[in-house]
């Protein structure tokens, strides 16, 4: 039998956008939130990450604040109300934040503001009257230099001002302040927005830590290439809450899935060896980045940051049919392919 528990009665496609309690892996249980236990033979981990608002001094007074102009795309209910207020902008100082990794997606926080500044963009006589400045708390704009150094002079082009190594403390709703911390000298650094888009710090689900499973950060501690967790045999892990040190997205787990269904098979029913498993994950992960004018760059690549590009070695340009799969096609399999289990993601669709 495979069982299923998820904390969500809704399921959202975040890239367009039952709680487990506790795990004892030492006797092979779960306890859920109404304290009911189960028991397992397999236990597969793929709890994702949450978006730790609660770091950030003063921010979910800010975010509750309809008066209050900043948003995030990382909570549904922040994310429409960005949206709102990019409708309702006149002008001012723009700021977006990023905080230290990991997070949902890479390329997410430079995509907000690439759709945004168009938007501004398309405005007549607005953009003029916007400064825009993106501070991030990481020393790369993105963390494989064969994009990062193409989105670089897109950033320059579209004059937005680029701040490293420099992280989100708190914002204060009242003065309509954002407060950082140059992460090199410890100065602090306050700015006034007009409009504030926050990505906040991320952590793994706190039942991980507490069972046991997780490395020093709270992440399932799995190794890297079979996805097994190097402590107990019959735990597994994929995705966001897992620590594989790759940038955590759909593309990785649709890549990670079929490799630990195959070591899983191996080592349970087959009773294979765990020093032989058939299936061996090299880290492959994508980040579709969109640029603005319908062009989107398609980032691909494994551990190490070696770059996998599946359709042409200049990916790291932006282009209209990156855009199309993006927005049409990428969707469209989340929603109907994947469920079915018959969407690999590049491996196309498997039928049998």
């Amino acid at each position: 039998m495979i069982r299923v528990f998820d904390s969500q009665k809704t399921h959202y496609y975040q890239p367009g956008w039952t709680m487990v309690g506790g795990v004892f892996p030492e006797n092979n249980k779960i306890q859920t939130d109404d304290g009911r236990e189960w028991t397992y033979d397999q236990l597969i981990i793929a709890a994702g990450m949450i978006p730790n608002f609660n770091s950030i001094k003063g921010i979910n007074e800010a975010l509750l604040d309809d008066q209050c102009p900043v948003g995030s795309i990382y909570s549904q209910d922040y994310a429409v109300k960005f949206s709102n207020l990019v409708d309702k902008f006149q002008g001012g100082n723009v700021i977006f934040t990023e905080p230290l990794h990991p997070i949902k997606c890479a390329g997410a926080p430079q995509k907000i503001i690439y759709l945004t500044e168009e938007r501004i963009h398309n405005k007549k006589g607005i953009r003029e009257k916007t400064n825009i400045e993106f501070y991030k708390a990481v020393n790369f704009l993105f963390s494989v230099p064969r994009y990062s150094s193409v989105l670089t002079q897109i950033i320059k082009q579209k004059n937005i001002k680029l701040n490293l190594k420099t992280n989100l403390l708190e914002v204060r709703s009242n003065k309509k302040i954002a407060v950082f911390e140059d992460l090199d000298t410890k100065s602090i650094i306050e700015r006034p927005f007009d409009l504030l888009h926050v990505v906040p710090p991320h952590i793994p689900p706190p039942f991980i830590r507490q069972s046991g499973l997780g490395e020093g950060a709270g992440y399932v501690e799995v190794d890297k290439h079979t996805l097994n967790h190097k402590t107990y045999k019959n735990v597994w892990a994929i995705g966001d809450c897992s620590n594989l040190p790759t940038s955590k997205t759909v593309a990785a787990v649709i890549s990670q899935t079929p490799i630990l269904v195959k070591n899983l098979i191996h080592c349970w029913r087959d009773k294979g060896s765990q020093q032989s498993m058939p299936g061996i994950y090299e880290g492959y992960t994508s980040c579709p980045i969109f640029t603005g004018n319908k062009k989107v760059i398609l980032a691909e690549f494994k551990y190490d940051g070696i770059v996998d590009e599946t359709f042409s070695n200049q990916q790291n340009i932006p282009f209209y049919s990156f855009y199309f799969m993006k927005k049409y096609i990428f969707p469209f399999a989340y929603w109907n392919l994947m469920p079915k289990g018959i969407w690999m993601g590049r491996n196309g669709i498997k039928l049998n």
